[in-house]
């Protein structure tokens, strides 16, 4: 018999999946160019975050406190992430970024539900606290960012290409997508700057073994931002530059968290 949490991950994953097929349904009749953010997000997308809160509660809840497990940590994620596009929808068009972050959102939630270890994330001080969330909103952030970029090249090449594409049609403008993207990225930086000094701070053993090549790697997903945004103000980098700098240091960022825990939780059985 399923019990409440399962239901709510059921319930979760099939309203993001009807916003997907909402969506693509609306682009395919779709021949105008989106300008605004006048077209809302569909109501299954805003239902399946809620949904996707009540998982992450029933498991919190089940489990005496948040997970920090591999799939755990990829879910609430993915919860930010939805959660911030909506925010930023309500100011940009940016309804065609919300196809690949419900799928990947579905994903995410169904892993989680699938795979039982729970590692609780234990908060000892508001210092450890404050380098907690602001991992976790940094990597959101950076996510975002990343999908941007991806979007960003996109139009780079349909412009280069003269290719008037459906799914352009419905980013902003270039110039419009190139300025929220290094918006999201600066928040970005600047908060996983404070997770860095955070964790620096109030982390013990901050260079232990299992600890050691996440915080390198985090300290070059860091530099490689941060010289992206020094490039941007002092000498206007952009394009295919920007993106492939935001995609190198992204996936440093990926190897540092999610690489770690992939390869101590699922390849080796340990816990971090």
């Amino acid at each position: 018999m399923m019990n409440l949490a399962n239901i709510a991950t059921l319930a979760c994953m099939l309203f993001y999946l009807i916003a997907v097929i909402q969506l693509l349904a609306n682009l395919s009749k779709s021949s105008k160019t989106v300008t605004d953010s006048s077209s809302p997000v569909p109501a299954w997308g805003l239902i399946g975050a809620v949904m996707h809160f009540v998982v992450i509660f029933f498991d919190a809840k089940q489990n005496q406190g948040l997970s920090s497990s591999f799939f755990d940590a990829l879910s609430i994620t993915a919860f930010i992430v939805v959660n911030m596009c909506l925010i930023a929808q309500t100011r940009y068009p940016l309804r065609i970024l919300f196809i690949p972050v419900f799928l990947i959102s579905i994903i995410c939630v169904g892993m989680a539900n699938r795979v039982s270890l729970h590692i609780p994330i234990v908060a000892t001080s508001p210092g450890m606290l404050t380098h907690i969330l602001s991992s976790i909103i940094a990597y959101s952030l950076l996510s975002i960012v990343t999908l941007q970029a991806m979007a960003l090249q996109m139009i780079d090449y349909s412009l280069r290409e003269r290719n008037d594409s459906i799914w352009l049609r419905q980013l902003p403008p270039l110039q419009t997508m190139e300025t929220l993207l290094f918006q999201f990225m600066t928040m970005g930086w600047l908060i996983l700057t404070v997770a860095l000094v955070s964790g620096g701070i109030y982390v013990d053993d901050f260079f232990s073994q299992h600890l050691a090549h996440k915080t390198v790697l985090s300290i070059m997903s860091w530099l490689l931002f941060g010289l992206l945004l020094l490039g941007r103000h002092r000498y206007g980098w952009r394009g295919s530059l920007a993106v492939k700098w935001t995609l190198t240091a992204f996936f440093t960022l990926v190897l540092a968290y999610f690489g770690t825990h992939f390869v101590l939780e699922i390849i080796l059985k340990k816990t971090v």
